[in-house]
């Protein structure tokens, strides 16, 4: 009977911490609704960093698309890093530009970075409407440069 709990025991703490280990550092995710058609690619590079932070940026650029369609300022404020100010003002003007092509599917490029933990996204939507997006990193949670800061400075 001891060797069953223990076992119970060890299979739960095992399962445990590997969800941890596997977890998304970020503290945001996708919603259900509405879905996204956003395919996401490193832009041709020699180095590997460009494939890895496309991978890495991945979640962080549809979350964005989906608060657009979703029109709510303070849900994509969210988005923005935490160390940059007037984020609800800048939400407010990104949804008036952007969230009536943001239900077509789009393309997102991944410059390769030039700077450790930044990065430059650029969405083509339909219609040729393109956006540029600067990312920062802290953590390993990638944030939009939403608002008035320093990149660099988390």
């Amino acid at each position: 009977m001891r060797w069953a709990v223990a076992t119970a025991l060890a299979l739960c703490l095992g399962a445990a911490a590997i969800a941890w280990w596997r977890r998304d550092p970020a503290p945001y995710a996708l919603h259900e609704s509405p879905a996204v058609t956003v395919t996401v690619r490193p832009a041709p590079s020699d180095y590997p960093e460009a494939e890895e932070v496309a991978g890495e940026a991945d979640l962080l650029i549809k979350a964005y698309v989906q608060r657009l369609l979703t029109g709510d300022v303070d849900d994509l404020a969210a988005l923005g890093a935490p160390w940059f100010t007037n984020k609800e003002k800048a939400a407010e003007q990104l949804i008036a530009d952007y969230r009536s092509v943001a239900d077509e599917p789009l393309e997102a490029t991944v410059a390769d970075p030039v700077t450790p933990d930044l990065a430059v996204v650029e969405l083509r939507f339909t219609g040729d409407k393109r956006q540029t997006l600067n990312l920062s990193r802290a953590d390993g949670v990638w944030w939009l440069e939403l608002g008035d800061g320093d990149p660099v400075k988390p």
